[in-house]
């Protein structure tokens, strides 16, 4: 899994993966710089989440999965409107690294700049299989055709906003593998912003702002 997202600075670009190694068997870091130009090297964060963690059922029990370690990166001092590559990387214990491939990103125009800009907003996604293999919770087979367009017109796109219902998972964490897999096209190399729907959120006596006005801190 490969996130972009773009912190409050608009000299930043937030690099979210995960993997199987924890802290005390690889240090994380992402390897990035000026597309052509000498890389330097980022430290990453690392956190994880247990099964009690989550609410309930059944993601306390037959939805469980252990979502390995969770790292996350901030490219910092970034020049407006300039082509990045970066590279996913892990310090192993005996001195060696392991790197991904290399991914780009275009960062942001100067604040107040007079450009173009073309946002992608929609929400109520979720993900399909490809392969006609049976799961649990398949039935949002047009996620399918939504992604296949977003990549096929990434070059035309600057960011994406999925606003909530994001991987219809309820439960699963399994199925957020498979979301973040079919995203990770688009999420890699354009920032990717996500906001809570009810399926992330809702749970019993977890309050409810139906017929509400308020949203948050914001009436």
């Amino acid at each position: 899994m490969k996130f972009l997202t773009t912190p409050s600075y608009f000299v930043q670009m937030t690099v979210t993966w995960t993997s199987g190694y924890d802290i005390k068997e690889a240090v994380p870091f992402v390897l990035w710089g000026l597309k052509g130009q000498v890389q330097k090297q980022s430290p990453a964060g690392t956190l994880t989440f247990k099964r009690n963690s989550m609410c309930g059922s059944p993601a306390r029990t037959v939805g469980w999965r252990d979502p390995g370690f969770i790292h996350t990166s901030f490219l910092k001092d970034l020049w407006p409107n300039f082509a990045y590559t970066y590279q996913l990387g892990h310090l192993l214990s005996n001195g060696t690294s392991v790197l991904s491939k290399r991914y780009s990103f275009k960062s942001s125009p100067y604040p107040g700049q007079d450009s173009l800009q073309r946002v992608i907003i929609f929400g109520d996604m979720g993900k399909a299989e490809r392969d006609g293999s049976n799961e649990y919770n398949n039935y949002q087979p047009g996620s399918l055709n939504t992604t296949d367009r977003l990549i096929e017109d990434l070059s035309n796109i600057d960011i994406v906003l999925h606003i909530g219902d994001i991987s219809y998972a309820n439960g699963y964490i399994s199925q957020w593998d498979q979301f973040t897999a079919q995203v990770e096209p688009i999420a890699s190399r354009v920032p990717y912003m996500l906001g809570s729907g009810n399926h992330e959120r809702d749970w019993p006596d977890s309050g409810s702002f139906y017929e509400n006005i308020q949203v948050g801190s914001v009436v």
